[in-house]
């Protein structure tokens, strides 16, 4: 059976030894996280999105090399070497697929091999009350793939990790920020784990995918974070979010149940987004659609990648429409942060509490549980 037949709120009501009967309300409920990964890890690899056409099949093997010098074994499903109408196959086998790794107790993350277009097919046939059941699982990756760790973590109030893709752990000499997804999610507390801003970043893919073999990500650009308050500043909340173009699609919907997870435990929300091949104007207006589906109620700060084939709109900026916008939410921003398609980028866990900090162009993301 698909659909959601037990909102957040209701299963909370039920299984919640915290819950007030008198006031109706959920007074406050933990975040659930998977267990941490050790070398006995079982990682399953699939494509609720795009599959890897048949070219680039040999980057898919060396990238499960390198998983295997992680963890004990890496399971490649079916989906992973096929794409056609820009998805790697029908709905139904993606989340048939998807839906058996999530419930198998032997498997303990799910990395899809890069995010797409499409994956908002699979969510209306996943179980989702079978899922807030099972076995908890690491889903980690982004762009397309952060539409599956959000809606998951906002329905099932369990922790995602927005992270690297298994396509690029091909590369052998992945910078520090980068190989930090693994050392953070095999940390059995991630208490006083602090993520420090990157001091290079790649501006483009163009050069890399030039090459056959790169060692590691074009870093060709110097990393500065931004704020809106033109300041040192500082914020704390649970982690939501991911990319912008695909959590617009989601917002409003049952899959985006935002209202309803706030209400799950008692501290603010940090949203942390980015976007890519929009001009300012979208980009705003995509923000704007989120800020009336509610997603900045509650929240104590935004923090916003590096947003990637980016343009102006006339002579309106994306620096601009930033700092227009955190007028308008009444938030302060923190931007150009180290998130999504320009790498290498934090290891963002959904749900998780932290402090997000900046000062002098640098930034730092500190875990507090």
């Amino acid at each position: 059976m698909s659909g959601i037949p037990f909102p957040l709120e209701q299963r909370f009501k039920r299984q919640c030894p915290c819950y007030n009967m008198e006031k109706e309300r959920v007074i406050v409920v933990s975040t659930i996280y998977p267990s941490a990964l050790t070398l006995n890890s079982t990682f399953a690899i699939t494509a609720p999105s795009s599959g890897v056409p048949a070219p680039l099949h040999y980057k898919i093997h060396k990238a499960k090399s390198q998983l295997e010098k992680l963890c004990a074994h890496v399971v490649i499903g079916e989906t992973v070497w096929t794409q056609q109408a820009a998805r790697s196959s029908s709905a139904e086998t993606r989340a048939n697929e998807l839906m058996t790794y999530l419930t198998d107790p032997a498997i303990d993350a799910i990395m899809p091999p890069w995010g797409g277009e499409l994956l908002v097919q699979v969510l209306p046939r996943l179980d989702w009350d079978k899922l807030s059941k099972s076995k908890p699982t690491w889903l980690i990756g982004y762009s397309d793939t952060s539409t599956l760790l959000c809606s998951y973590t906002l329905q099932t109030n369990i922790a995602s990790a927005h992270a690297t893709n298994f396509f690029d752990l091909n590369m052998e000499a992945l910078d520090e920020t980068t190989k930090q997804w693994h050392k953070i999610l095999s940390a059995p507390s991630r208490k006083h784990v602090v993520q420090h801003s990157s001091l290079m970043y790649q501006s483009s893919w163009d050069a890399l995918f030039e090459l056959d073999n790169p060692s590691g990500f074009d870093l060709d650009s110097s990393t500065e974070w931004k704020s809106t308050t033109n300041e040192a500043v500082s914020f704390t909340g649970r982690l939501i979010g991911g990319c912008l173009n695909t959590l617009t699609t989601i917002a409003g919907t049952k899959f985006a149940p935002i209202k309803e997870w706030r209400k799950s435990f008692k501290e603010d929300t940090i949203v942390y987004l980015e976007w890519l091949d929009w001009d300012t104007a979208e980009a705003y207006r995509n923000l704007w659609h989120l800020k009336e589906h509610d997603w900045f109620d509650g929240a104590s700060g935004l923090l916003i990648g590096r947003p990637s084939r980016s343009n102006p709109s006339e002579d309106y900026t994306d620096k601009q429409m930033i700092h227009e916008f955190a007028d308008e939410i009444g938030l302060p921003i923190i931007f150009d942060a180290d998130i999504g398609h320009m790498p290498p980028q934090f290891t963002m866990i959904n749900g998780a509490l932290a402090t997000v900090s900046f000062q002098n162009k640098s930034g730092t993301l500190t875990y507090l549980e």
